[in-house]
């Protein structure tokens, strides 16, 4: 049997995505299809734009038998951290085969790269740690080790996160066979074509344009509010300037707490004020999943009470995926939950309080949270 996994954000949901699935499902001929998504907010530290029971549903119409939500305070992490996650997921949902998106094309690289950490890791994590002391951002202080170590390089997002779910696997010498699809257009790509990058259609759906045709599902949220990090500028600002101690909260690290006070009392907006705090050692990603953290009020204890997932909560299955969650249920440990009312772990706690932020600017978000039970489809 075969089940193939795919790890996404869907942010929104485009063509691109739905030939993904439909290509990785040529490739693999699988039994079941199971994507671990992002829920409420994404890697970069922003809101999804459209809410995660409208991303599953599209994804389940466009070929996925079963999606299942990536916890908060896993997704909104580094490269290293999401991929530890999404993989260790999809392990307990039995999956054999991982197809992830690669600009560069070839998964015999990734391989190379995650054996020689694997083998060599002290001489790989010293030449990170003396790449930091310089002042380099820790993804390009392991480039700057791989160069050392084997004169390779991987610099693009989906590059870097490919890596880490293969060094995940080679780590815990998972059961699972990672393949790669070769991406034909730029992640950052700002402008439209056939085949538009997430970044272009978020754009252009801030813009209100009409890109209806780049959005399998559009229909079904065309009405809704497309969330933005700047919906939030307000309250951040309030918990930035009434926490009592801002270093307690997660990511806030080296005193940038500092920092980050000096530049709210300046900044009218959140972009502007992830500018104010961003450097050559702080990107403005890494920046955004500080403040999303603070914004929620997302200690370091709670994040770490957090992250010790034992628990696999569905958003969304058909037919199919509903005979593969009740397979899994007598194969895994992780307790399979359809409700965020059904079982108690500090990682729920922090999604109940994403959708209290987002209820803010959309009462419905609450409402969804809390009473919304996987979407079914035959």
């Amino acid at each position: 049997m075969k089940i193939l996994g795919i790890i996404a954000e869907y942010n929104p949901f485009h063509t691109g995505h739905a030939y993904h699935i439909k290509k990785a499902k040529e490739m693999i001929h699988p039994d079941y299809t199971v994507i671990v998504m992002s829920g409420a907010f994404v890697q970069r530290g922003e809101p999804a734009i459209v809410d995660k029971w409208t991303r599953s549903k599209i994804a389940l119409e466009n070929g996925a038998d079963c999606v299942i939500e990536l916890p908060l305070a896993c997704g909104v992490e580094s490269a290293d951290y999401f991929a530890h996650y999404s993989v260790l997921l999809l392990k307990e949902m039995g999956v054999t085969d991982l197809i992830f998106g690669s600009e560069d094309g070839h998964i015999e690289t990734f391989f190379d790269i995650a054996k020689t950490i694997e083998t060599y890791p002290d001489l790989y994590n010293g030449y990170v740690k003396d790449a930091m002391k310089t002042g380099l951002r820790y993804p390009d202080a392991c480039n700057q080790a791989l160069s050392l170590l084997m004169h390779k390089e991987v610099r693009t997002p989906n590059d870097l996160l490919g890596l880490a779910y293969v060094k995940e696997i080679v780590h815990h010498h998972y059961q699972i066979t990672p393949h790669v699809i070769k991406r034909t257009n730029d992640y950052h790509e700002t402008s439209l074509s056939q085949i538009a990058s997430a970044t272009a259609l978020r754009k252009a759906l801030k813009e209100d344009k009409d890109v209806s045709s780049y959005l399998p599902g559009y229909d079904s949220y065309q009405d809704a509010h497309f969330f933005d990090l700047n919906d939030f500028f307000m309250p951040l600002k309030y918990a930035i300037l009434f926490q009592k101690d801002l270093s307690s909260m997660h990511l806030v690290e080296e005193g940038i707490e500092h920092l980050v006070v000096k530049a709210a009392m300046q900044a009218t907006s959140v972009d502007e004020l992830v500018n104010l705090c961003s450097s050559k050692r702080y990107t403005r990603v890494r920046i955004q999943r500080m403040l999303t953290h603070i914004l929620l009020n997302n200690t370091k204890e709670e994040v770490k009470a957090a992250m010790a997932i034992d628990y696999i909560r569905l958003l969304a299955f058909n037919d199919r995926g509903r005979k593969l969650v009740k397979m899994r249920k007598g194969q895994t440990d992780f307790k399979m939950i359809t409700s965020i009312n059904a079982y108690d772990h500090p990682a729920l706690a922090i999604e109940r309080k994403a959708a209290l932020l987002l209820s803010l600017v959309d009462a419905t978000q609450k409402e969804k949270e809390y009473r919304s039970i996987p979407y079914h489809s035959l």
